[in-house]
């Protein structure tokens, strides 16, 4: 496989030159593989980037990006994503620090881990068997804790520790190479949830790995001001849109009734009810397919008739499901407990909700598979 080490640089003169020759020696002791280095550079007044020239004179592994102009974190490794991309063939970007917070020795259990299978593999502070620096000011553990613990929860990811390391490996085939990195909300640090949070929602296998964050050797922290509160804003707004995208199904799932309801009403006059039923709600299917595909889930439509056809016969398949669940929750409570107008009705309302949290999951893990 060929793995980029992507380094965001600014103003690491002290550091880059000696982390490049610790980098060589590790790569020689995993030689299965192929390594580059891709150092984006934001025009450090220090020297860095010439430092990097005269490495990568004696390193041809070692690649120099400029940023056309600073504009944070997380625009930096998106610029160094497109381009490695697009120039070095990556099976696997991994993000690493200039600082030498993040132990070049770590290298050899990411590629460990990849070779394993793993899509996404986090160098995590926060599980067992990693650290932050003792010397930490209270007020940056309390952040760093905090932040964490609070992503968790509104994101609703819980098998994750650590949503803010900044030592990561990736998978492009699969994964990278189909985001929209464009869409990317943060161009700080908060990028980091927002690139996890998308790997998750892929179904990307994942894997945390312990990892002991050092302190900075040189130079100055370039940690930013407004971290905090991007972060907050980036956390809240990924959550949100879920919300939308589930109100926005429910809404959907009324006016499918709606259709069910009044087709089963009109036909019923001419027909049998039974096969008004069956046929009402076929077209109540259709009708919240065609609504969800268009609407609630319309950043991943389904295009093309053929795609269509075939997903639809998943859709009924899928929604069929919780119908048959329902019904067999109210001939099981009114058999138990008596066929009343409150047993039968408080068994069909659990139905509802077990049907809505049933399909709003498989339309949008499956059927309308997040693929940004």
């Amino acid at each position: 496989m060929n793995f980029v080490i992507v380094i965001p640089t600014y103003n690491e003169a002290e550091n880059i030159g000696r982390l490049i020759e610790v980098l060589d020696k590790k790569f020689k002791e995993i030689p299965k593989h192929t390594f580059n280095i891709l150092v984006v550079e934001g025009n450090s007044p220090d020297g860095t980037a010439d430092i990097v020239r005269e490495k990568s004179k004696k390193y041809p592994f070692v690649h120099l990006l400029m940023e056309k102009e600073k504009k944070g974190l997380g625009a930096a490794y998106i610029y160094a994503f497109k381009h490695a991309m697009k120039n070095l063939d990556p099976d696997v970007l991994i993000e690493m620090d200039a600082d030498f917070q993040h132990d070049p020795e770590d290298i050899k259990r990411f590629v460990a881990a990849t070779e394993e299978g793993y899509d996404y593999v986090i160098g995590s502070r926060f599980t067992k068997g990693g650290s932050i620096p003792k010397e930490w000011e209270f007020y940056r553990k309390i952040i760093s804790i905090g932040g964490n613990l609070f992503t968790k929860v509104v994101l609703g990811i819980f098998d994750i520790s650590d949503f803010t390391t900044g030592y990561k490996a990736s998978r492009v085939k699969g994964f990278v190479d189909k985001m929209n990195l464009d869409t990317i909300m943060s161009s700080g640090f908060a990028y980091k949830m927002e690139l996890l949070y998308r790997m998750h929602k892929m179904g990307a296998k994942i894997k945390e790995i312990p990892i002991k964050f050092g302190l900075r050797e040189g130079g100055v922290s370039k940690m930013e001001r407004n971290n905090p509160f991007d972060s907050l804003r980036v956390v809240l707004t990924l959550r949100f849109k879920e919300y939308k995208k589930f109100i926005k199904f429910c809404v959907v799932g009324l006016a499918g009734l709606f259709v069910d309801t009044g087709l089963f009403n009109i036909f019923r006059i001419f027909i049998d009810s039974a096969v008004s039923a069956l046929i009402s709600g076929g077209f109540g299917m259709l009708t919240t397919f065609i609504l969800n595909n268009k609407w609630s889930f319309k950043e991943n439509e389904i295009k093309g008739i053929q795609n269509k056809s075939k997903s639809f016969v998943f859709y009924v398949a899928f929604s069929v499901i919780p119908i048959i669940v329902r019904s067999w929750l109210v001939r099981l409570s009114t058999k138990q407990y008596g066929n009343t107008l409150l047993v039968s009705n408080a068994a069909f309302f659990v139905g509802i909700v077990f049907g809505l949290i049933w399909n709003f999951t498989v339309y949008s893990k499956i059927i309308w598979r997040d693929k940004t």
